[in-house]
């Protein structure tokens, strides 16, 4: 990449939440566009913190310019406190190599499908009322059964 230019706007230092918020534009005339990897290396540079998330990030339309949003964090236990799992889950992601990326479960969520859902769903729709109610409509249904 021959040269990426960088401009901070609305830099905002908030000291309740331990990170630097800021809008990114960059300019990169001769590439059409600029991984999110070059971008955190150049916010890295100018700010001298190694936890960056970058959010929203997009290519502007004609090629030559990105715009979005970074959030500069001054350490680790900060940045898990404040955000997301989502945010760092997809940040811990895109370091990986691409065809291991769809691979990796976010971190201590088992994916359950839409039927496992749905079954859970109407089990505890069914569970309502007082208990003398439940066994009265539980040998109704069994009555039913019967017949």
């Amino acid at each position: 990449m021959d040269k990426l230019y960088c401009r901070f706007r609305k830099v905002k230092n908030n000291i309740l939440l331990n990170r630097v918020q800021l809008v990114v534009d960059c300019f990169h005339p001769r590439e059409m566009n600029v991984s999110k990897e070059q971008l955190r290396e150049a916010i890295r540079a100018k700010f001298k913190k190694n936890h960056v998330l970058l959010v929203n990030v997009k290519k502007l339309f004609g090629g030559g310019r990105t715009k979005g949003m970074a959030l500069v964090y001054d350490n680790e236990e900060s940045m898990k406190k404040v955000e997301t799992y989502r945010r760092i889950d997809r940040e811990a992601r895109e370091k990986l190599a691409p065809k291991d990326r769809k691979k990796s479960q976010p971190q201590g969520k088992k994916k359950e499908g839409r039927k496992v859902k749905k079954i859970k769903k109407h089990k505890n729709q069914k569970e309502w009322g007082t208990k003398k109610s439940q066994e009265k409509r539980l040998a109704a249904k069994q009555a039913r059964k019967g017949n």
